[in-house]
């Protein structure tokens, strides 16, 4: 049966989109629910039932054959949106002060999730490269942010990294880029997904970001 895709709230999130392989207009199938925390619309972190479509090529020559139709700012295999974790390492970047029982009581999580989200981002790739993109693309503009002492605090290293891909992320939508919409760490790796299939797993060591094709979008 036709059913609409993913929804928040009874509203249909769009169409399935075009094969990530050969091109060709997907086609309906079918739904499912998902739970997951997200960031609401007061800054909360709440938990939503999300309805996801699913998709598949009618090219029988074509090695995909389905995909999830995501919504904006959903992920794979994740039950805390990038933008939790984001906030999450934001806050903990942020002030010295702050505890990973704070930071976890905050977005209704354990502390080792807050711990596993701030080894994850320091993994995410090579920064020196992202430094080079967001000069690359922005020679004259603002500098990239300032890379902290090697051996910083890995809390303070995952707020530099979130900062690194906030600033990408700007300028590559001030050139004009469609980006999810929210913070850096969500423009990107969505970004990395829908062009790739690249999905960065919390629980495994992180592929490479694809750069050149972020600069070539430009």
């Amino acid at each position: 049966m036709d059913v609409p895709l993913g929804t928040r709230g009874g509203k249909p999130w769009g169409r399935p989109g075009s094969c990530s392989s050969c091109g060709t207009p997907g086609c309906r199938r079918g739904a499912r629910v998902v739970g997951q925390m997200v960031v609401g619309p007061d800054g909360e972190v709440v938990r939503e039932e999300i309805r996801r479509g699913r998709a598949y090529c009618p090219n029988p020559d074509c090695p995909v054959k389905s995909w999830t139709v995501y919504e904006p700012g959903g992920y794979p295999h994740r039950t805390f949106t990038l933008a939790v974790s984001s906030s999450g390492i934001a806050q903990l970047a942020a002030d010295d002060g702050a505890t990973l029982e704070a930071v976890a009581k905050r977005h209704r999580c354990d502390r080792r999730t807050v711990g596993r989200w701030v080894n994850w981002v320091v993994r995410l790739y090579a920064t020196v490269e992202l430094v080079r993109a967001c000069a690359r693309l922005d020679p004259t503009g603002m500098p990239p942010p300032p890379a902290p002492p090697r051996r910083s605090p890995a809390r303070v290293r995952g707020g530099w990294m979130l900062l690194l891909l906030d600033h990408l992320s700007h300028v590559l939508r001030g050139r004009g880029v469609a980006l999810e919409p929210g913070p850096g760490l969500v423009a990107i790796l969505r970004q990395q997904y829908d062009r790739f299939r690249t999905v960065f797993h919390i629980a495994r060591d992180p592929p490479p970001l694809h750069v050149a094709a972020v600069l070539a979008l430009v």
